[in-house]
């Protein structure tokens, strides 16, 4: 009885297939959609749907590839076959290229009415006849006296070694109980062109000020054609020969009044330290008259400073951040005493022309290509970055570079590594209570946007 099943006629049975005919194609077609967004939904190992998930993704992507090629391809086809005409084309593969750059903070940054262009002629002529042009002619060599806050701590002197090694013709001198107003008349007195403050805050360094202090006389021997001046040699050891000397220097700047400074002929010809003389025995006329005459009969010509660059200025203060001592820099190398190259990068506006020349002023600008040695300060969104590098010339290592025969260069860093970030800039000397600010960092009222920068 169970096998003698009743059979449907031919005429039912042809009927019925095509309907299901049909049926299974929709589901075909609706699966293979489906398919097509999520491959393999029923594969139940994890692994191996995962395996297969990541191989259509892949796939995916070149077949998006290859159609945005052939976009490509195609457009710039049709450009170049028109009548001549490729500035299309140009524009198209440039559009192209900045599409690819990625969007960052410095590309998008808000645009600045003091950026200035290769070819601002105005600001040219400013840079030429400002109180830096002496130091980038070539004209004087700087020298920096380096000196730090009362009572600093052991830490700080291991940041000052390194920072001496860094900067060429800088001299630490003690702090000691000197107000900073003394220190920057005996500075000035003793021909120095820069002054650098060091602060710290819980023993590491977190700020300096830089004053240029004007520029000095040719009696220092810093300007080009004269001999170093070594500038310890007058110096007192003990403290109260230090106060009896700074005392003296400041006499004598009271006693020359404005001729010393104007001419320069007068400063720093001889230094007077005898301990018993008081401030009259010192502005004696007759030593007054025998500096004159050795100072008419030096031979040999004589560049007097003009009165706009003999006036000190600018003054300004540097926030100091993520400092690395040369001895914890992997493979680094000792510094040599040659005169670094200068690489001042990224300053477009007016106030960056301002700050980089600032650094440009503590360096001279004779290099002695002979070290090797480059000195960088980069500046990225506000932040300078100081770098000291040497390049070496190696023979290349790959088997490309063999067969030719080539030579790679490399840098091997020196130290320190550290960051300034600008806080305020005076026009003139040190004088934070009457003197007149060129610019003042106001974080609530200038940081509106991190895409907005200052230098």
């Amino acid at each position: 009885m169970g096998k003698s099943s009743k059979k449907r006629p031919a005429s039912s049975q042809g009927s019925s297939s095509a309907p299901a005919e049909s049926k299974k194609s929709k589901l075909d077609s609706a699966f293979e959609a489906k398919a097509s967004q999520r491959p393999m939904p029923k594969i139940v190992n994890k692994l191996k749907r995962a395996e297969i998930y990541a191989k259509w993704l892949k796939d995916k992507k070149l077949l998006k590839k290859a159609v945005r090629d052939a976009k490509k391809e195609s457009k710039k086809s049709k450009a170049k076959s028109g009548d001549g005409d490729v500035d299309e084309a140009e524009e198209f593969e440039n559009s192209e290229e900045s599409s690819k750059k990625p969007k960052t903070l410095e590309n998008t940054r808000e645009s600045e009415l003091t950026l200035v262009t290769p070819s601002d002629t105005e600001v040219l002529a400013d840079e030429e006849d400002d109180e830096f042009a002496p130091y980038f002619s070539g004209v004087i060599k700087p020298k920096i006296i380096v000196t730090t806050r009362p009572r600093p701590s052991a830490e700080l002197f291991q940041f000052i070694q390194s920072l001496l090694t860094l900067i060429p013709n800088s001299y630490y001198w003690p702090r000691r109980d000197y107000e900073l107003k003394d220190i920057t008349e005996y500075a000035r007195n003793k021909e120095f062109s820069h002054l650098m403050v060091l602060s710290e805050k819980a023993k590491v360094c977190n700020g300096v000020v830089v004053s240029h202090l004007g520029v000095p006389s040719r009696s220092s021997g810093i300007w080009k054609g004269d001999g170093q001046a070594d500038a310890e040699e007058d110096w007192p050891e003990d403290e109260d020969e230090d106060e009896d000397g700074e005392m003296d220097e400041m006499e004598g700047i009271e006693g020359e009044g404005d001729g010393g400074e104007g001419n320069g002929n007068e400063a720093g010809e001889e230094e007077e330290e005898d301990e018993d003389e008081d401030f009259d025995d010192h502005a004696d006329n007759d030593e007054e008259e025998k500096l004159t005459e050795e100072a008419e009969e030096d031979s040999g010509p004589r560049h007097i400073p003009t009165d706009k660059h003999v006036l000190p200025g600018p003054t300004a203060f540097f926030k100091i951040n993520n400092i690395v001592l040369p001895k914890k820099i992997a493979n680094h190398g000792a510094a040599t005493g040659h005169i670094p190259e200068l690489i001042l990068n990224n300053f477009t506006t007016r106030l960056g022309h301002r700050a980089g020349r600032f650094f440009g002023s503590l360096f001279p600008h004779s290099p002695e290509f002979k070290g090797r040695q480059v000195v960088t300060f980069h500046n990225q969104r506000d932040y300078v970055f100081v770098r000291h590098h040497r390049y070496v010339f190696k023979p290349g290592t790959t088997k490309a570079d063999k067969e030719k025969n080539r030579t790679r260069a490399k840098l091997q860093e020196l130290g320190p590594r550290f960051s300034l970030r600008m806080r305020w800039m005076l026009s003139g000397g040190f004088d934070t209570k009457f003197g007149e600010y060129e610019w003042f960092h106001k974080r609530k009222e200038q940081d509106t946007s991190r895409r907005k920068f200052h230098l």
